[in-house]
């Protein structure tokens, strides 16, 4: 049953935020970005990744997003993310987490609404989401934000630049080291095998 309520607000969301930029509504400069834009990662291991908001306008708040993350499936696995606290609490029923989760390989979607009626309190720069990655395989993973839907905190629709980021996977330093340590063996078994 909450999943049916979960979809539908996340539908109503979108529709409303797609109406309001559509009829002109003023539009605030911000960007959504990622934090660190840059990071490594050895295979098997973790790495966490910010989504922030930031450059919002003296006066403007962000009362909901939606928005999807993009990043390489072959290089990356999400296992998962946390919202931040900045929309409201969703445990004190402040906030409505009503993401999507993943829609397709390399491709997932989040999206929270605030419940609270003031949100004079956010800065103009925060972290709206921050999600966890394993690297699976060794490569170089762009991410990026796709089908991007911000409202302040009276449905009105905010424009905002998007930023990229990148992960760089690489071996496990053990695994290189016992790679190359089993060469060397081959090597000298080789030689005493011509000697």
């Amino acid at each position: 049953m909450f999943n049916i309520i979960r979809k539908q607000a996340r539908k109503a969301l979108t529709a409303a935020l797609l109406a309001a930029s559509a009829i002109g509504a003023p539009a605030m400069a911000t960007t959504l970005s990622f934090t660190p834009a840059a990071g490594n990662a050895t295979v098997g291991g973790n790495v966490a990744i910010d989504v922030r908001v930031s450059g919002l306008a003296a006066g403007v708040d962000v009362g909901a997003f939606d928005f999807s993350v993009l990043f390489d499936s072959a290089v990356l696995n999400l296992t998962g993310y946390n919202l931040g606290a900045t929309l409201g609490d969703l445990s004190a029923v402040e906030a409505l987490d009503v993401s999507a989760g993943s829609t397709g390989a390399g491709k997932f979607n989040l999206a929270e609404i605030s419940l609270l009626s003031d949100l004079a309190f956010q800065q103009d720069s925060f972290t709206l989401a921050t999600l966890y990655f394993t690297a699976i395989a060794s490569g170089n993973a762009a991410l990026s934000l796709g089908d991007v839907v911000l409202g302040d905190a009276f449905g009105n629709a905010l424009a905002a630049d998007l930023g990229g980021a990148a992960v760089s996977a690489v071996p496990e330093p053990q695994a290189l080291l016992l790679f190359i340590s089993g060469l060397a063996l081959l090597g000298a078994a080789r030689r005493q095998r011509k000697q």
